[in-house]
């Protein structure tokens, strides 16, 4: 017989030396007069590890059922084919399926006092847990196959049945209290409270309206520091007197800490701040337009702000845009500081341009490391992971490019480029947008908006004067890259004219690389090859993918031509004739003609000439006498043989035409390679 009573202990029973009203009446006043366990882990359900189908331990820990505070003190075995476990035994027709482990527990006035018992619902009396006042408290949904012997299947913390979702095991909200699975959010019972959520491990807290995940509002910190003067929303750094101040990438020292949430005053001392997650508020650098998506970086012009140009000198990201922005429209981010870098490049070189012979070259552009006369580069061969030293290296258009040549144009090469000067701090511009495009007018991210006329761009082109308010952009508002305050927009500092106007789309082809183009002279910005002349163009899948080697002379090799076969033009049918012949006597067959009767004797006793009889006994059939000579000795002829005869022609094909007076039509093209 099963035991269903767990060892317990109840802090308070009717008629205990303590007035058992007033005790509950105090344990309501924590509670908010609801039931539930004291932690996440209090009377846990787990299988049984001696018999996990048919049995399940009950952990100790705490629950308030009644206002009654219970501790249960031991494990708690309970063996579901043990029918005294069960509420109301299963007969032969239990269905199996979803049951219910439960506490039993109802406070009466009586003596012995009331004790918990620990029991089993059947799927059917799923209605007694939602009784008001019931007496049974959820502990664990278990889940029985529905084919005897029922084992089994898993355990719930909540009915699975999305039309029963408040059964499940209630939490105290006493503390950071735990949930299931997160409720409908209500206002009267969880603005301000935390709450647990067991199913996705995670923390919420109780808004006005609704749950937020703490991960994504952010951990918040006091910085305890005088925060007067800075701006709420902005990037800020704590100097070396614990001082929160704007933070800006011009040094390894100044990248942003925290997003400053609240301001404390210098009474005070402390102020609020973000150092991860979800901040809105945050300023974003002049001249700025932001996207959703774009990768945010520490401004190095305007302390505590944004840009989505990542800074040539030091950089630090740290960030994403949820939603578009610009300097007069502050972004919503997710923001995730990471360490101030120095900015960098790698890749790797598989092709080498140059002229047929070398010197071969590869370019790369390097104009975002703000470099001028010095870099920092590593050459390593790819095949053997081995640092080399190319045969030169050349910094070229002004520190925008740099010229890597080798004598081999089949090597792989891998390299990385730095430029030192960005540890200085220097006053590089530009470099490469982080997110993606941030304007479609590159020279105006650092105009004066309201000197240039500007009031507004489209992503689109073409656009026209309905989005610029005066008629040209001065020159006295520029400052951008070697140009300064004092400098020009075109020659002679002329002002640039705005109107409608379009924006060619740009492909960078890199220097040393050859195009066939449809032209008879050279292109702008590119060399004619004159060293070919009536050449042909073979496609090979380069060196490195087994071909023969790219940008350059075929190695050899001939046309082959397909077998094929000559036939007889037309359908081939014909006649053959005959000419006359006249037989002589050596070309007839041998033969002979005998009489056609027997002869005679002429000299029988008739006399001479005189028949004497015929074909008589004893006649003389010895002698014969030639026929007379017949026919007209007329040539004659076998007339025509069959046209569909077989027979076969021997004999030689003459050529058909003269040799080399044949080529492909094609279409002159120009090779010509860029500067």
């Amino acid at each position: 017989m099963a035991n269903i009573i767990p060892a317990q202990v109840r802090a308070v029973d009717p008629f205990a030396s303590f007035y058992s009203n007033t005790v509950n009446k105090l344990t309501q006043l924590v509670t908010h007069d609801e039931e539930g366990l004291l932690t996440t882990t209090s009377m846990d359900v787990i299988p049984d590890a001696t018999n996990s189908t048919h049995m399940v331990v009950v952990q100790p820990g705490y629950v308030v059922k009644d206002n009654v505070l219970i501790k249960i003190t031991h494990t708690h075995i309970v063996d579901f084919l043990d029918d005294d476990n069960w509420v109301s035994p299963p007969d032969i027709l239990f269905p199996g399926g979803t049951c219910y482990l439960v506490l039993h527990y109802l406070y009466q006035k009586q003596r012995p006092a009331p004790v918990a018992t620990i029991q089993i619902l059947q799927p059917s009396q799923r209605n007694a847990l939602e009784l008001p006042n019931s007496p049974y408290f959820l502990l664990k949904v278990v889940e029985l196959a529905t084919t005897s012997p029922h084992e089994i299947i898993d355990l719930y913390d909540y009915d699975p049945d999305p039309n029963y979702k408040d059964i499940k095991r209630k939490f105290l909200k006493y503390y950071a209290g735990g949930e299931a699975f997160l409720p409908d959010h209500n206002q009267q019972t969880d603005q301000g409270r935390m709450a647990y959520d067991v199913e996705r491990n995670k923390f919420f807290f109780g808004y006005t309206n609704e749950w937020k995940e703490l991960s994504v509002g952010g951990v918040e910190v006091g910085i305890n520091t005088d925060s007067t003067g800075i701006i709420t929303g902005q990037l800020c750094y704590v100097n070396n007197n614990g001082k929160a101040t704007p933070a800006i990438s011009t040094s390894v020292q100044t990248g942003a800490d925290l997003i400053v949430t609240s301001i404390g005053t210098t009474v005070e001392g402390t102020g609020k701040g973000i150092i991860t997650g979800f901040a809105t508020g945050v300023p974003v650098e002049t001249g700025v337009l932001i996207g959703v998506g774009d990768l945010l970086y520490l401004s190095e012009t305007e302390a505590g702000t944004v840009t989505n140009i990542r800074p040539g000198s030091l950089f630090q990201m740290v960030g994403r845009a949820l939603k578009s922005a610009s300097s007069f429209v502050p972004v919503e981010m997710i923001f995730d500081p990471k360490m101030m870098l120095a900015p960098s490049t790698s890749g790797t070189i598989t092709y080498w341009g140059g002229p047929v012979g070398g010197p071969y070259y590869a370019e790369i552009d390097v104009s975002m490391l703000d470099g001028t006369s010095v870099f920092d580069c590593h050459w390593f061969d790819a095949a053997t992971n081995k640092e080399v030293t190319p045969a030169d290296v050349e910094i070229r258009n002004g520190g925008n490019i740099i010229r890597v040549y080798s004598d081999d144009k089949t090597l792989v090469l891998n390299y990385m480029i730095q430029s030192p000067e960005s540890f200085g701090g220097g006053s590089g511009g530009g470099g490469g947008g982080g997110g993606g495009g941030t304007s479609d007018h590159s020279l105006l991210l650092n105009l004066d908006y309201g000197a240039s006329g500007h009031t507004g761009f489209l992503s689109t082109y073409p656009h026209d004067n309905t989005y610029h308010s005066q008629a040209y952009i001065g020159a006295g508002s520029v400052n951008f890259s070697t140009l300064n305050g004092n400098g020009s927009v075109g020659a002679g500092g002329s002002q640039v004219a705005v109107g409608n106007h379009t924006h060619a789309q740009y492909i960078d082809i890199p220097s040393g690389i050859c195009i066939l183009f449809n032209a008879n002279t050279a292109v702008s910005g590119y060399n004619l090859v004159t060293g070919i002349d009536d050449g042909v163009v073979y496609i090979t899948k380069g060196s490195a993918a087994g071909g023969e080697a790219g940008a350059n002379w075929k190695v050899g090799g001939q046309w082959e031509q397909p077998a094929h076969v000559h036939g007889i033009y037309g359908d081939g049918h014909h006649n053959h004739t005959t000419g006359d012949v006249t037989l002589t006597v050596a070309q007839m067959p041998s033969h002979t003609h005998g009489p056609g009767y027997p002869l005679v004797n002429f000299m029988g006793s008739s006399g001479p000439g005189i028949v004497d009889s015929v074909g008589t006994s004893g006649d003389d059939y010895s002698a014969t006498t030639a026929t007379a000579a017949a026919g007209g000795n007329q040539p004659h002829n076998h007339g025509w043989t069959s046209a569909t005869g077989t027979h076969y022609h021997t004999g030689a094909v003459t050529a058909g035409g003269t040799p080399l007076s044949w080529r492909p039509k094609g279409w002159n093209m120009t090779l010509q390679c860029r500067i």
